[in-house]
């Protein structure tokens, strides 16, 4: 292996990953990736839109926290995450397909993927809960308490994502990928190797 001795630093070689050419523009490949992404994000959307639409139409919304089981208030915290993380994506991508271009200014692209990282982590997170959750009532029958209002499972799902993707964001750590506006593209930001 050898290194380039370049006197240029490596910010100096690339240009924000503006230079990543979209994935698929060159060889025809491009509405192939695009377009699924746009039909699965949209059927997800809507599958989680109905889950929480039934849900409040056989339930009253004035006793979600009273009345409602524990399990019936997940599913719909998990449909919401996952809602807005569709909603997300699918913005992203519909501006990726019809601009065919990153997103531009740079603080759009910044924005795309500072709520990307804000409802990814959050639907992780809700989904892990929900696991250990499921977990401990199947194994040991004990409930976790997830707090007034499940203020708990609420700023572990929305509140530690959001701190972490302001600091990346602060960081100027998004930017485009090649498919989508995330983290700026990891090899981007290396030492040119040859």
């Amino acid at each position: 292996m050898v290194f380039n001795n370049s006197t240029q630093t490596p910010m100096e070689l690339f240009n924000d990953g503006y230079d990543i050419p979209l994935i698929g523009l060159d060889n025809g490949m491009f509405y192939f990736i695009q377009v699924p992404a746009i039909v699965c994000l949209t059927m997800s959307l809507i599958c989680a839109s109905a889950t929480i639409i039934l849900s409040f139409w056989s339930h009253p919304a004035a006793v979600f926290y009273t009345r409602w089981t524990r399990g019936e208030r997940l599913v719909v915290y998990i449909s919401v995450c996952d809602s807005l993380l569709s909603i997300s994506l699918l913005v992203n991508h519909l501006q990726v397909l019809i601009t065919k271009m990153h997103a531009r200014p740079k603080e759009l692209c910044t924005f795309f993927g500072l709520i990307t990282t804000e409802f990814m982590l959050g639907q992780i997170l809700m989904v892990n809960v929900v696991a250990i959750n499921i977990f401990a009532l199947m194994l040991f029958n004990t409930k976790i308490s997830f707090g007034k209002f499940d203020r708990g499972i609420l700023l572990w799902s929305f509140g530690v994502p959001s701190i972490g993707a302001l600091i990346a964001a602060l960081l100027e750590q998004f930017g485009p990928m090649g498919i989508i506006c995330h983290f700026d593209a990891f090899m981007a930001r290396l030492p040119v190797w040859s």
